[in-house]
C-alpha cells in the first residue's frame, strides 16, 4: 500500500473503500455512518458485515521486507472501531492486534475468549455490553457508562484504565460498579474529569491486589487507599482536592511516589513526607511538583463558554483566557477591574446571549476574581458584572 496515495479496499464488498493514508499513521478507523461521532478513516453502513481479511495484505515498509513473519500484513498496529461487526475477534486469532479500541453502538454479547489482543479499550454508552475476554488481553480500558459493561471472564488482565462518565451519578460521589473478574488485576488507573462528579475511592477497594494506582482528576474518599496494603506505585495527577490523603508512610511497601498538578496545601504535606520517606528507604523515581491553588482548576478546566455553541464559544473562551492572564499579574485592584471590563464589553458585542449564557459569564467573572492573588470579594465581582453588561 503507497502512502499518500488513493487505494480501493475490499471492506465491505468490492473495492467498497477508497482510502488515503498519510506516512507515519499505525491507526486505521472504522465508523458506522449516521451513527459515529467522530472523523473516521472510512464509514460502512449499519449492518455491512466487515472483511477484516482484507488487511492480510497491508504492511509497514518493515513488515515487507520481513513478509515472511507476518503472513497476514502488519499494518494497522492500532484499530478505532465504532460498529457492531465482531469478525475482528475471530481474525485476531491469526494476527494479533496491539490495540483495539471498540465503542460497540448496539447491545452486544461477545466471546473474545480465543482473541489475540494485547490491548483492549471498550466504550459504553446507553446499551449494555457483555463481554468474555482471553488471557491474550493484558490491559483492558472501560470508559463512558461503566454500569452498562459486564465482564464475565479476565484471565489475563493485569492493568484495568477506567474512564467513567460520572454524569450517571445520583449525588457528587460516583462509585465503580463491581467488577468480580478484574479483580486479580496489579495495576489499576482511574481517569476522571477534573470538574464534576467525584470518583470515590471506596469502591477501588474490590482490587485487593493493587500494587501500582494512578489517579486523575476529581477523587474523593481518598482516606479509603490507606486499605492497599499491596501499594508500592502511586501516582496523583491533575486532582484539586487531596481531602483525607494518607501519610505515604503507611505503605511499607511504596517504591515510588508521582504528585503532579496538585492541590498546593496537601502537596506542601506530601513534599514533606516524601523529602523524609527518601532518606528512610531506597525508592524508585519519585517526585511531588506542579503545586496549584484550587481556583487553578476551576479557572483552567471550568470555563463556563465551553459548553456554548458557535463561534460566540470560542470568542468568549478566548478573551476568558486573556484575561485570566493579565489577572494573574495583576498587582492592583484597577487592573483586575479593567480586565474584567475588557471581557464583559467583548461578551456586549456577541449576538442572542440567552439567560444561561448570561449566567454563564457571571460565573466566568466570578473565577477570574477568585484567581486574584489580591484576594478580592465576590461581591465586587457582582458589582462589576451588573454595571458593565447590557444583556
Amino acid at each position: 500500500m503507497d502512502r499518500n496515495t488513493p487505494t480501493f479496499i475490499s471492506l465491505t464488498g468490492e473495492n467498497s473503500h477508497k482510502i488515503v493514508i498519510p506516512p507515519g499513521q499505525g491507526s486505521f478507523s472504522i465508523g458506522t455512518k449516521n451513527m459515529s461521532k467522530g472523523k473516521y478513516d472510512v464509514l460502512v453502513m449499519e449492518g455491512s458485515a466487515i472483511n477484516w481479511d482484507v488487511f492480510n495484505e497491508m504492511y509497514t515498509p518493515h513488515g515487507k521486507q520481513n513478509a515472511d513473519r507476518y503472513p497476514n500484513g502488519d499494518w494497522p498496529r492500532f484499530f478505532y472501531y465504532s460498529g457492531d461487526d465482531t469478525g475482528f475477534i475471530q481474525w485476531s486469532e491469526k494476527r494479533r492486534i496491539e490495540n483495539l479500541n471498540w465503542a460497540p453502538i448496539g447491545p452486544m454479547r461477545a466471546d473474545l475468549s480465543k482473541a489475540d489482543i494485547y490491548e483492549l479499550s471498550i466504550h459504553a454508552t446507553a446499551n449494555p455490553i457483555e463481554l468474555i475476554l482471553s488471557e491474550n488481553i493484558k490491559k483492558l480500558h472501560l470508559s463512558g457508562n461503566l454500569a452498562n459493561i459486564q465482564i464475565k471472564a479476565s484471565p489475563g488482565t493485569t492493568l484495568v484504565q477506567f474512564a467513567p462518565d460520572t454524569g450517571t451519578a445520583a449525588d457528587n460521589n460516583y462509585s465503580l460498579p463491581e467488577f468480580p473478574s478484574l479483580q486479580i488485576a496489579s495495576s489499576v488507573h482511574v481517569d476522571n474529569t477534573v470538574i464534576g462528579a467525584a470518583v470515590d475511592c471506596s469502591s477501588l477497594l474490590q482490587f485487593k491486589n493493587i500494587q501500582s494506582l494512578n489517579l486523575s482528576g476529581n477523587i474523593t474518599n481518598l482516606q479509603a487507599i490507606a486499605q492497599l496494603h499491596e501499594l508500592e506505585y502511586l501516582g496523583l495527577r491533575t486532582m484539586p482536592d487531596l481531602t483525607g490523603m494518607p501519610a505515604l508512610k503507611i505503605w511499607q511497601k511504596l517504591k515510588s511516589f508521582i504528585g503532579w498538578n496538585i492541590e498546593e496545601t496537601q502537596g506542601k504535606i506530601l513534599q514533606q513526607e516524601l523529602k523524609k520517606l527518601l532518606k528512610e528507604r531506597e525508592m524508585e523515581y519519585s517526585s511531588v511538583s506542579k503545586l496549584r491553588k484550587k481556583i487553578w482548576f476551576t479557572t483552567e478546566y471550568g470555563i463556563p463558554f465551553t459548553n456554548w455553541e458557535g463561534k460566540n464559544a470560542k470568542i468568549a473562551t478566548k478573551a476568558y483566557k486573556s484575561a485570566l492572564k493579565v489577572i494573574g499579574k495583576a498587582k492592583t485592584e484597577a487592573e483586575v477591574e479593567q480586565a474584567i471590563i475588557e471581557l464583559i464589553d467583548l461578551i456586549n458585542t456577541l449576538s442572542n446571549i440567552e439567560t444561561v449564557e448570561r449566567e454563564d459569564t457571571g460565573t466566568a467573572v466570578g473565577q477570574l476574581v477568585a484567581s486574584s492573588r489580591l484576594d478580592l470579594p465576590q461581591e465586587l465581582a457582582a458589582q462589576w458584572f451588573d454595571d458593565r453588561r447590557d444583556f
